[in-house]
């Protein structure tokens, strides 16, 4: 009788504890949940000052407006659903202090920092050429596709105070036809340049030199048509999503790309813009034409297979999209009707939580 009791007290104490734990854990995982976990940040593209939105992301994912700064610069102020036909064009540094926009109307790069958490202009400097729309950044090693006119990239150092300087001899032509170019963005190693060219499905590959110079480019032949955006996964593998409703991944050898998956179609039309994961297993590509937003699974070896041609449907003309860093979230902007699309990522499934306002003809996001 003795021992029952005990027992059944002892599982009483068991069980009350079991239920302070979980209480427990729900109250910090709330409290997580409406805490403040990072930013996001939205290039306006204004013509009238280029500007930088910052958000407050909680832990639900949703963006409370911070403030708005100035570029010093000109956007386009174009009201289409892409207006300036690129990616990247607002670059987040590693350690999420810097801040390089492309302020395309005016030919110039800002440089804005986030100081105790504040957003800051810190300046800006010409970028070499006509119509900047894309920008890399590697350490302090930054180089600006410049897409119109007579077509270059053009490279900088970024020193400790946020100021570009011009490299001597870093500026380099693009080949003829290559108007319009999209997307550039350094391998994961710092050693090549990639440009995407979806007007005349190709891919540049540029060697970058230890002084920060890169070498004439290198045409290779794009798996998909219309090569837009460009990602990396693990080991260096590369992801493009393509314009005409596919996307490709490529493995660089020997200053060679050598494709691993060719044109692996989505079914959808203007598959531009691509996030790939944190843990590299799946991307996620903007389909503008179609009003969708289609995922991708990555394998360990870079091959992609079609998860879901409409894992999200929002309707519109989503294009530019950013991930949290810990990739619980896809932030989308939606550049004709003026917003930024959240929605929770599942893997696979992207379920929408909510929206912002931004300025019509906005483009350039990236979150942290």
């Amino acid at each position: 009788m003795h021992s029952k009791a005990l027992s059944g007290r002892w599982l009483v104490s068991l069980f009350a504890a079991l239920g302070l734990f979980v209480t427990l854990n729900s109250v910090i995982g709330a409290a997580e949940d409406a805490g403040s976990v990072g930013f996001v940040y939205v290039m306006t593209n204004k013509s009238t000052g280029n500007s930088v939105i910052q958000y407050r992301r909680t832990g639900n994912g949703s963006l409370t407006w911070l403030r708005e700064v100035a570029t010093g610069g000109n956007g386009t102020g174009a009201n289409g659903a892409d207006p300036l036909g690129s990616q990247n064009s607002l670059v987040l540094g590693g350690d999420g202090k810097l801040l390089l926009a492309a302020n395309a109307a005016s030919n110039e790069i800002s440089v804005l920092g986030v100081i105790n958490d504040k957003l800051v202009w810190l300046s800006k400097l010409p970028s070499g050429g006509t119509f900047p729309n894309s920008v890399a950044l590697f350490g302090d090693l930054v180089y600006v596709l410049n897409a119109q006119g007579t077509p270059n990239i053009t490279g900088f150092r970024l020193d400790t105070n946020g100021i570009l300087h011009a490299i001597p001899n870093a500026m380099v032509d693009l080949p003829s036809g290559s108007t319009g170019a999209n997307d550039i963005r350094f391998t994961p190693d710092g050693g090549h340049l990639l440009i995407t060219v979806s007007g005349t499905n190709q891919i540049l590959l540029f060697d970058v030199g230890d002084d920060g110079v890169a070498g004439s480019p290198e045409v290779q032949p794009s798996a998909g048509a219309s090569p837009f955006g460009i990602a990396f996964g693990h080991d260096g593998v590369m992801i493009v999503s393509e314009a005409a409703g596919s996307a490709s991944s490529y493995r660089l050898n020997d200053d060679t790309l050598e494709a691993i998956s060719g044109a692996v179609a989505d079914t959808q039309n203007a598959s531009c813009w691509i996030s790939v994961t944190k843990s590299a297993r799946e991307a996620y590509v903007s389909n503008t034409g179609s009003g969708t937003i289609s995922s991708f699974r990555i394998s360990g070896k870079g091959e992609l297979t079609l998860l879901d041609a409409v894992a999200a449907n929002p309707g519109g003309a989503p294009i530019d999209s950013a991930l949290s860093r810990d990739s619980a979230f896809l932030y989308v902007v939606e550049s004709a009707q003026g917003k930024i699309l959240i929605f929770r990522n599942r893997g696979d499934i992207l379920l929408p939580i909510g929206t912002v306002s931004v300025p019509i003809g906005s483009q350039g996001i990236a979150a942290q």
